[in-house]
């Protein structure tokens, strides 16, 4: 399969590795360090496989989520934390939610709100760790997919305790990704989520409603996952 060029879409990926790569460390020395988020997008110009982190398809691990919630937990709020190029989100507005979906990157939300034009999405650009006043506590579902893996310290702490901000009483916040013991090692990028890291969310009142630990297939190796549910008491 080519695309953009004749470029074979391993290559494009390879490539927009590279890419993320060079300009995270780039963005390092900067007073913007997580500036390259947009900066990828950016420069991939309209070619998805260019990102490291976009596939145009919802995430299976919390697509598989979603098909199980019952039919009466599938309306009110929702929000889709990091959005991307905002398939997640749509797949929450197909299943009953009224959305809101945000990213820090701005060419994220345009290219995003420009592949779904037929979807009534509040589509938002803001950091994750500066939440705004005008959506604490508005939430029935907030759903964290693979977001939290991409941050590094401190910003990934700042990010998991933000969470809570968004989640109104009795509501859920749904937290995917790639996981790791703390015993076992780290191989960035990304970097891993540690169960230990969201022991904040039980200190800000919520309730850990179930916790799987489970493998999925990358090319051909077992990956470690996790996928925490949690809810806010009422």
């Amino acid at each position: 399969m080519s695309r953009n060029g004749g470029q074979s879409l391993r290559d494009l990926k390879q490539q927009g590795r590279k890419r993320a790569d060079a300009l995270r460390v780039r963005f390092d020395d900067t007073d913007d360090p997580l500036g390259w988020f947009d900066a990828c997008y950016e420069r991939a110009d309209g070619e998805s496989a260019l990102v490291p982190w976009a596939h145009e398809v919802a995430r299976p691990e919390f697509v598989e989520w979603l098909e199980t919630l019952p039919s009466e937990r599938r309306c009110g709020r929702a929000v889709d934390v990091g959005c991307g190029l905002g398939d997640n989100a749509v797949e929450l507005a197909k299943a009953g939610f009224d959305v809101t979906a945000f990213d820090i990157s701005e060419t994220a939300i345009r290219w995003a709100a420009q592949r779904f034009p037929d979807y009534r999405i509040d589509w938002r650009t803001f950091d994750l760790t500066e939440p705004p006043e005008d959506l604490e506590a508005a939430f029935d579902l907030v759903n964290e997919t693979y977001t939290l893996q991409i941050l590094q310290p401190p910003y990934r702490d700042l990010a998991i305790r933000a969470l809570p901000h968004f989640v109104k009483p009795g509501g859920t916040v749904l937290i995917v990704g790639r996981g790791r013991l703390a015993h076992e090692p780290v191989n960035p990028p990304p970097w891993p989520i540690v169960p230990e890291e969201f022991n904040c969310l039980l200190d800000a009142g919520l309730e850990l409603v179930s916790f799987a630990d489970f493998y999925t297939d990358r090319k051909g190796m077992p990956v470690r996952h996790f996928r925490i549910e949690c809810r806010r008491l009422a």
